[in-house]
């Protein structure tokens, strides 16, 4: 039995309708969902009539997808194997074609391996001196026209993409096919790109996300590989028409499909989110957490609350791993010190105690000892959660105790112990749940020597 598609604009009034009525129980920043997608149902207002050679107008015999590109250009390439598809898909049905046109600096042998790299099945023209350069206004590679023949030598322009990105593909087939809901198939990912097309603040406020450099932080690690990594750093792995293993896949990162579902609710399939976090966040790989405690750092709305300088910092600090992981922080808590640690775990409070970590505070003194900024990574706070701002707040004849490392122990010490209250931390930990811990101190700005292999073979305890 066929499912019906779900009308983008009248699902999103509705949802818009029914936000803006009461607070967000989210706690989730203002905002408005699919700001943008009035602007792309109804598609550009007016483009022009152009005039293009007749030897390429000849070859035109309906709707066509121009597609400027340089086979060297590795944004090119990038998007390449996607728009080999769309045109096997368009010309399947008849809707349309694809027709590369190569910029003037190709090359004959490096047309002929893109060709052969990608299956490239459509024709190919050279622009030769540029003519096509001009007549299009193109500024970079890649970018995409969809354009009808209107006369000899001349194409109405129906839309454009300057420049096209992955995942845009299925814009083009919707706009090609004459309405973008044709671009919704049960149970096929799209990407984050062309969610971002109508979800507009939504997709800007998922770039400030650690889901945003999900891919990342397995590549600069060589973990890209580690299919257990892996799942939980792409959209849809192990699903049909998900991730299957190209690390050019526009599945790459924790996209908004990873959550919401192939196509999210447009496909006249609800997912329904909550449900699916804990696939990743698991004990295993998160400290203590929760659908309420994860919720808020997933602020759809966030970008709208930054100026630009704040989001370009944000962007950084992500691409760097400096970007603070809210989501790894230990539960609220009192830490009660070392020595209650002591009376159970005599071995370990040796080490500790002969570790520089217990004498941390002797690297302050003389200078930095009384200001809280540093401190902070010298001596273990009273309580878990943000650093306290004032010297009181820190068990300071301690240096870096137990507790800094994991977690509060109050109530492991009030159930005489346990497993769940407390992080091990122990062989069965995922070394990036260990960094996550050690780089709140040890971060390339105050620590630019540090190595987290190497430490990890200093600390065993």
């Amino acid at each position: 039995m066929s499912r019906p598609l779900v009308s983008i604009p009248g699902l999103m009034l509705t949802v818009s309708v029914a936000l803006a009525a009461q607070p967000d129980p989210r706690g989730w920043s203002a905002g408005t969902i699919a700001a943008g997608a009035a602007e792309v149902t109804a598609g550009p207002d007016q483009l022009p009539i152009i005039d293009l050679p007749a030897s390429l107008t000849r070859q035109l015999e309906g709707p066509t997808v121009l597609f400027y590109f340089s086979p060297t250009c590795p944004h090119c390439r990038h998007v390449a194997r996607e728009v080999v598809a769309l045109h096997e898909r368009l010309s399947a049905t008849g809707t349309a074609t694809v027709h590369g046109i190569a910029s003037a600096s190709s090359t004959d042998s490096a047309l002929a391996a893109f060709r052969s790299t990608y299956g490239v099945s459509f024709p190919i023209t050279h622009d030769a001196d540029r003519t096509l350069l001009a007549a299009l206004a193109v500024r970079s590679t890649p970018s995409a026209l969809l354009v009808v023949p209107a006369g000899r030598g001349k194409v109405e322009v129906r839309d454009l993409w300057y420049p096209f990105v992955p995942g845009l593909s299925a814009l083009v087939e919707g706009r090609a096919r004459g309405d973008v809901s044709e671009a919704f198939r049960p149970g096929a990912y799209l990407g984050n790109n062309f969610c971002g097309t109508c979800h507009t603040q939504e997709h800007s406020s998922w770039l400030l996300t650690h889901h945003a450099v999900a891919w990342r932080t397995l590549t600069t690690r060589d973990a890209h590989t580690d299919s257990a990594c892996v799942r939980c750093h792409v959209t849809g792995a192990g699903q049909p028409g998900g991730f299957s293993g190209d690390p050019e896949s526009r599945l790459v990162d924790v996209g908004c499909e990873a959550c919401h579902g192939p196509g999210g609710p447009h496909d006249g399939v609800r997912t329904e989110a909550a449900s699916t976090c804990a696939s990743c966040h698991d004990e295993d790989h998160s400290i203590a957490f929760s659908y309420a405690k994860g919720l808020p750092l997933i602020d759809h709305f966030e970008s709208n609350t930054l100026d630009e300088a704040q989001i370009r910092q944000r962007r950084l600090d992500l691409y760097q791993g400096e970007a603070p992981r809210e989501l790894l922080a230990f539960p609220q808590g009192r830490n009660v010190g070392a020595s209650r640690c002591l009376e159970c775990h005599q071995t370990q409070h040796a080490w500790w105690s002969s570790d520089p970590h217990a004498r941390a505070m002797d690297r302050l003194r003389p200078d930095g000892g009384d200001d809280p900024g540093c401190v902070r990574c010298h001596a273990t706070s009273d309580r878990s959660g943000p650093p306290p701002t004032e010297l009181s707040g820190y068990r300071i004849l301690e240096g870096i105790g137990c507790e800094s490392c994991h977690g509060p122990g109050e109530a492991h010490v009030a159930a005489g112990g346990g497993a769940d209250n407390i992080e091990g931390l122990g062989e069965d930990c995922p070394v990036c749940v260990i960094e996550a811990v050690c780089t709140r101190c040890h971060t390339s700005e105050r620590d630019p020597d540090w190595d987290l292999q190497q430490a990890l073979g200093r600390i065993e305890h």
